[in-house]
């Protein structure tokens, strides 16, 4: 009866392993201006640079909603320009970092996935003479044609790397900048609200804006 329950539980520890396993968001750089520190704003364009509508909704939502201070007006790019401002065929920033800069505003927060990295990973149950027969989850048997019975999986991991900009409006200088990773996002809105969250926390800390 050991025999069976070890071979249960070989298989069902990795299961659990994985889905205790949530989204995380880091930062894993920063940049500020040396004279800036908490700015002081009233007009603010929020602006994600992505080609997905439903990714540049969120995003924006939740950068509006970290903005927003009592007489502080939050607009998003969605709503004061047409969806295909950021289609795939306007690839020159710059252009598009000016025609942002014509709204009228004191500041502008960008968004943008600077970097998407796939990496597949290969965990093996067997504890036998072939147990490393069997890599990167190509069968369940080991290497010697079967002769070792293998509990292994296979896994992707998934890393987005956001870049987090603000913008003087006038000069189109920037003031402030973070690049942040989120590790296995397990859906849309979690990745941004948990991304969201870090981008708050960090612009406390470095004074952009207040406590409120």
């Amino acid at each position: 009866m050991n025999k069976y329950l070890k071979l249960l539980a070989s298989l069902i520890i990795p299961f659990v392993l994985l889905s205790s396993c949530g989204t995380s968001t880091q930062i894993v750089g920063s940049w500020q201006k040396s004279e800036i520190k908490t700015l002081n704003y009233q007009r603010v364009l929020v602006a994600a640079l992505t080609n997905n509508i439903n990714a540049q909704q969120k995003v924006e939502e939740e950068l509006s909603m970290i903005l927003s201070r009592p007489g502080v007006v939050v607009t998003k790019s969605i709503d004061a320009f047409p969806p295909n401002l950021n289609s795939k065929t306007s690839k020159d920033k710059e252009a598009l970092l000016r025609k942002l800069r014509r709204f009228n505003s004191d500041i502008i927060v960008t968004n943008t996935v600077v970097d998407k990295k796939v990496s597949q990973n290969y965990s093996g149950g067997g504890y036998g003479p072939w147990g490393w027969g069997n890599r990167w989850g190509m069968g369940m048997y080991g290497g010697w044609g079967g002769g070792f019975y293998d509990n292994g999986f296979s896994s992707l991991d998934k890393d987005y790397y956001l870049e987090t900009n603000v913008f003087n409006s006038k000069s189109g200088e920037l003031i402030w900048s973070v690049q942040s990773r989120t590790h296995n996002p397990s859906s849309l809105n979690k990745f941004i609200e948990g991304y969201a969250k870090v981008i708050a926390q960090k612009m406390i800390e470095d004074g952009v804006i207040k406590q409120f």
